[in-house]
């Protein structure tokens, strides 16, 4: 008899195992099912506007993933949906640096965007006008929004000479950069120029003189400590119309030329 019941057991054992098992893949095939049927209720565009920029707005986002999608999207299966792709073609974008996609527990279709940060504007030699990002891109001029920032002309070619352009620009990149970085400096710095050996002049927001500052590969961090020095230590003292050039090509050095009094007192009223 014990035998019997033990038998018994084992065989309702595997019959609730089995039946638990049919279950789950039930209600698993039924979720999966429920789970295709599911549509887009709504798009929402989430742009960094808290970042202070405004290359882009949420209209022509959502227009652009309606595009994308060959239809609206709002009310498509979101099993149909190839979320990858999409975030890849929004990338695509001059404004975008990076785009991320996915869907909320409500069945929304959310698109989180964050926009390439402009570091320096240029104007080439064929007076084009670009903007270098903080990753070193290139970005064109937006109609609807500008930002305020350090300009870069002089001899900056287009593809006549390609290693030096290059060059050129991978400098200013590199001293775009620094001065972003810097509060002093970003404060202070309102337009580099370039000469046609690859050196760059800059020129500050007030003072009216110009920075001789040679190449940005020599030196950079060396030539803007003694920059700043100068300022703090000199220029407090003697005044900011006093000199007419600084030069920091020279090691260890800060080499002023002087205004007469007339070209004082001329850079003074200027700048009232």
């Amino acid at each position: 008899m014990k035998k019997f019941w033990h038998i018994l057991k084992k065989i309702l054992t595997v019959t609730f195992t089995l039946s638990c098992a049919a279950l789950f893949i039930v209600v698993l095939t039924s979720a999966v099912k429920k789970q295709d049927e599911l549509t887009c209720k709504t798009l929402q565009v989430k742009i960094d506007y808290d970042s202070g920029l405004a290359f882009l707005n949420e209209d022509e986002v959502s227009e652009r993933i309606n595009f994308l999608s060959g239809e609206n999207i709002i009310g498509r299966l979101l099993s149909k949906i190839d979320f990858h792709t999409l975030e890849k073609e929004i990338e695509k974008n001059p404004y975008v640096c990076d785009a991320e996609i996915f869907v909320d527990h409500q069945q929304n279709i959310v698109i989180s965007i964050i926009q390439k940060r402009p570091i320096l504007r240029v104007i080439n030699s064929d007076a084009v006008s670009y903007y270098i990002s903080e990753k070193n891109d290139h970005m064109p001029l937006n109609d609807n929004f500008n930002v305020r920032l350090p300009v870069a002309t002089g001899f900056v070619n287009t593809n006549i000479n390609p290693l030096r352009d290059s060059l050129v620009e991978c400098n200013l990149y590199v001293l775009a950069n620094f001065i972003e970085h810097d509060v002093f400096l970003h404060a202070l710095i309102d337009q580099v120029y370039v000469y046609e050996n690859s050196e760059f002049d800059l020129i500050p927001k007030t003072g009216n003189h110009n920075i001789h500052f040679g190449n940005a590969n020599e030196n950079m961090a060396d030539k803007f400590k003694r920059l700043k020095t100068f300022y703090r230590d000199g220029l407090t003292k003697t005044g900011w119309f006093k000199y007419k050039s600084i030069n920091l090509k020279f090691d260890g050095q800060v080499v002023c030329e002087k205004r007469d009094s007339l070209e004082t007192s001329l850079a003074e009223t200027q700048n009232d």
